[in-house]
């Protein structure tokens, strides 16, 4: 039988009580299924079938029940960045698992500039979601809230709108003290009444139509407020970069385009009750532990597109189709992932926040669960006949800056044969990705000159496989490149971008893109020309399908498509690789040294994926890339 238990809550936004409907632990365990406990076996996780706990089973016996294993423990990273059998591991586990966590080693939490990494390849810890969903003065807060405003925005409001807002709240005073005086004159209750009176309808209207942009903003920073992203003094309706910087980060909790603006997608997000935001988060952490479970890659971009999880659509506009790229592939794969993950969500009873809530409060720390999910493809095995594609897209090779029309973006392709496919092949996924374009680039003798980064076109392959990868910068990368502004005034070198971690110019994983030649003597040489697909913390570029020659995807998709690999290909692990690289890098009348010491964490496919880059369509008088063209890193 469910329980209601009162729980007093006392918000931010006001105090009281409520009622909250919670869950006791939920449990129907057999005698046979008592029996075994995790000292019988030390893979042994908990049955679990709509919601209703039945005890424990082996790893070995869930599989001859036709069960999944999935890992919710909160030490869970991809199988990117797991333990190798030896006990070997990537050296950059320990930073995954503690962005993961976002807190430090005496349980702090860390910057939100540095913990807020899903976006960017690290998926949050269950931690998180149990954490958040448990604050109920937080959500108290956002409870509080008008959002009325918010959907009479007509504009995607940012830092770059500071001075229109600025007049328009201005212009609202002034209508507002007018519109006031005449209310009072007239001895009505409100400024609504005046919308009557015919000689005051259109004043009234203006001033209603800055009002609610004005509020619009407001609940939008006031939201803010409630995270901690925001000081209270400065929700005043104003857009400045703290406005902006704040926009960010909620956008980056919530897995939208990280672009500072009220766009539409945001207004949207700002909308929703603060627990059904957290319970997206929960189901999107289950996706990548089901991906992860399953060695599913299947997301419907390649056939009709993605399909939502329990009616929630968990992914922005942008990833979810390759613009100009929106029909159905003839040999692509459905939606696998969604259908799966959904099927793990009613397996556990996650059908809300509540019952999310319930189950991790009932497992802190996480747990082990084994369920009932769909059975994967028939042509999934453990070493697969994969090979990629790329389509360049539409390829302007023009200097003159000035907008084109791209109705093609690059995509992707990843395939598979498949007997059941009429073409003999199956499109796993059709992903965005980019390619080069103009870039300043510096000469040996310190001159900076604008160059095209090509696309290299042609038969490659995907052997080198870098978990956490770092960017060693070539000569021709200017100095400016590589430093930043601080807020004191001072230069500092951008180490981030160098990696490793999420900021890399690599993003968490990268792929090398090696030209192969035959040997006389019948072997064959691995030539590296810098150019690669991976994943990148520029997450707009990819929208924009730009780059400096490689193949960037969004950084949580770059570590799919490599657990993928690992999973489906047979490999060898290689471990961490040495480097020597030193570089000093001036700005100002400042010096830098940048000192890296490892390229990454290596696995080699062994055979290689063949990866053919195709020309695409050239759109430009020029028909042939610039004459000065070279890739380049980064991108």
């Amino acid at each position: 039988m469910r329980c209601l238990w009162l729980v007093a809550v006392v918000g931010c936004g006001g105090s009281g009580s409520r009622t909250v409907e919670s869950s006791p632990p939920v449990t129907e365990a057999s005698a046979e299924h008592r029996a075994v406990t995790s000292e019988a076996c030390a893979d042994s996780a908990v049955v679990v079938e709509a919601g209703v706990e039945r005890g424990v089973v082996c790893a070995a016996d869930a599989a001859a029940r036709g069960l999944v294993i999935l890992d919710l423990q909160d030490a869970w990273t991809p199988r990117l960045f797991a333990p190798q059998p030896d006990g070997t591991a990537p050296s950059y586990r320990a930073t995954y698992l503690a962005l993961a966590g976002e807190h430090d080693a005496a349980g702090k939490p860390i910057d939100p500039e540095e913990a807020l990494g899903e976006l960017y390849g690290v998926l949050p810890s269950l931690a998180i979601v149990r954490e958040r969903l448990a604050d109920d003065p937080r959500h108290m807060c956002h409870a509080f809230i008008d959002n009325t405003g918010i959907p009479t925005l007509d504009r995607a409001y940012a830092e770059d709108y500071k001075d229109l807002v600025k007049m328009y709240d201005q212009t609202r005073l002034a209508l507002e003290q007018q519109l006031d005086r005449e209310r009072d004159r007239r001895d009505l209750p409100d400024l609504a009444a005046l919308a009557g009176v015919k000689e005051l309808a259109a004043i009234y209207e203006r001033w209603h139509k800055l009002d609610d942009i004005h509020r619009g903003i407001l609940a939008a920073q006031n939201h803010y407020v409630c995270e901690g992203w925001l000081a209270a003094d400065d929700a005043d309706g104003s857009m400045t970069w703290r406005t902006g910087n704040a926009t960010e980060l909620f956008q980056r909790r919530n897995f939208l385009m990280p672009n500072q603006r009220l766009d539409p997608a945001t207004r949207d997000a700002l909308m929703l009750d603060s627990r059904e935001l957290d319970f997206r988060l929960a189901l999107r952490i289950l996706r990548e532990r089901v991906v992860d479970a399953t060695g599913l890659l299947e997301d419907g971009t390649a056939g009709a597109g993605p399909q939502p999880i329990l009616d929630r659509m968990l992914d922005p506009a942008e990833m979810r189709a390759a613009r100009g790229n929106e029909q159905a592939m003839p040999d692509g794969a459905p939606d696998l992932v969604s259908g799966a993950t959904e099927a793990a969500a009613r397996a556990l009873g996650w059908l809300g926040p509540a019952e999310a809530r319930a189950f991790l409060d009932r497992h802190p720390g996480g747990v082990r669960v084994a369920l009932a999910l769909p059975p994967p493809p028939a042509y999934h095995a453990p070493h697969m006949a994969l090979r990629a594609e790329i389509d360049r897209g539409d390829v302007w090779y023009d200097e003159v800056p000035i907008p084109r029309l791209i109705r093609h973006r690059p995509t992707l392709v990843l395939y598979t044969d498949d007997a059941a496919s009429p073409t003999g092949r199956r499109a796993l996924i059709r992903w965005p990705t980019t390619i080069g374009g103009w870039a300043d680039q510096r000469l040996e003798g310190g001159a900076l000159v604008r160059r095209w980064k090509e696309s290299e076109v042609g038969p490659r392959v995907w052997r080198d496989l870098y978990a956490a990868p770092t960017w060693l910068p070539p000569p021709t990368t200017p100095d400016r490149d590589l430093v930043k502004n601080l807020w004191n005034g001072h230069w500092g070198l951008k180490t981030e971008v160098m990696g490793p971690g999420a900021h890399a110019a690599y993003g968490m994983t990268l792929l090398v893109h090696h030209q192969v030649f035959k040997l006389r003597d019948g072997g064959e040489r691995f030539d590296d020309n810098g150019i690669g697909t991976h994943g990148s913390a520029s997450v707009t570029s990819i929208v924009n399908g730009t780059s400096h020659g490689c193949h960037r995807l969004y950084n949580q998709l770059a570590v799919r498509l490599a657990d993928f690999l690992l999973r489906h290909r047979d490999h060898a692990v290689r471990g961490e690789q040495p480097a020597l690289y030193r570089r000093v890098v001036f700005r100002n009348d400042e010096r830098f040294v940048a000192n890296i010491t490892t390229r990454g964490f290596l696995y080699e496919l062994t055979p290689p994926v063949p990866v053919n880059v195709l020309k695409g369509n050239i759109r430009s008088d020029r028909k042939v890339p610039p004459r000065d063209s070279a890739p380049a890193r980064p991108d």
